[in-house]
């Protein structure tokens, strides 16, 4: 009986050992696993943009030209009104229900006519060159801001739409403004629009140059 138990017990300490064994293999397996490497935070910049449209040359550029085709514009606008009321003026001086009268307020309505078409191809001429020197100039700053990105390694490069005035003509239009916005603050230490706008202008000055 007693050789019976210590057998028993022989037995049990080598199941332990085997487990202690196992378990200590086990340990040292998990320790010596690579671990997966941390990864590296997001870099995040930021721009103010309507900072960034109005420090650009070659913005600026652009809108002295679409300044330059407004005032020739305005000078063809001119010319039409001026003939409409010199033909108002003329009708004055034809006899009622002459046929001079009638021909006269014919070429009036033509005239008048002519200037309406021209202050509205004025209008919609303009309106389409400064949306597309916002497009063309947007589509710039995209790219320049790739770049930057590169250079200065940044991930990201987002607007601050933090910075804009709102607009206070009522509460919904208020509410609506402060529900499209996406920032609630943002680090000075963040932005990039300084960067970027040297980034762009030293180019736009580099490719006048070339």
């Amino acid at each position: 009986m007693k050789n019976r138990i210590q057998t028993t017990l022989s037995r049990l300490a080598r199941i332990e050992v085997i487990a202690a064994l196992a378990l200590v293999a086990a340990l040292s397996a998990h320790v010596m696993r690579p671990q997966a490497p941390v990864a590296e935070p997001a870099r995040i910049a930021t721009i103010d943009l309507e900072k960034t449209y109005n420090s650009l040359e070659r913005f600026a550029a652009a809108q002295a030209t679409i300044k330059a085709a407004a005032d020739e514009l305005e000078k063809k606008v001119k010319a039409a009104e001026t003939m409409v009321k010199d033909l108002e003026a003329e009708l004055e001086s034809f006899q009622p229900g002459s046929d001079a009268q009638a021909a006269a307020i014919q070429k009036l309505q033509i005239a008048v006519g002519e200037f309406r078409a021209v202050q509205e191809f004025s209008r919609a001429k303009l309106e389409l060159e400064r949306a597309r020197a916002l497009r063309d100039t947007y589509l710039a700053i995209k790219d320049s801001a790739r770049r930057l990105a590169e250079r200065d390694g940044y991930d990201y490069i987002l607007l601050d739409d933090s910075l804009p005035e709102m607009d206070l003509k009522n509460a919904t239009q208020t509410m609506q403004q402060i529900s499209a916005r996406r920032f609630i603050f943002a680090t000075p230490k963040a932005d990039a629009t300084t960067a970027l706008v040297a980034l762009m202008n030293d180019e736009w000055k580099a490719a006048k140059s070339g």
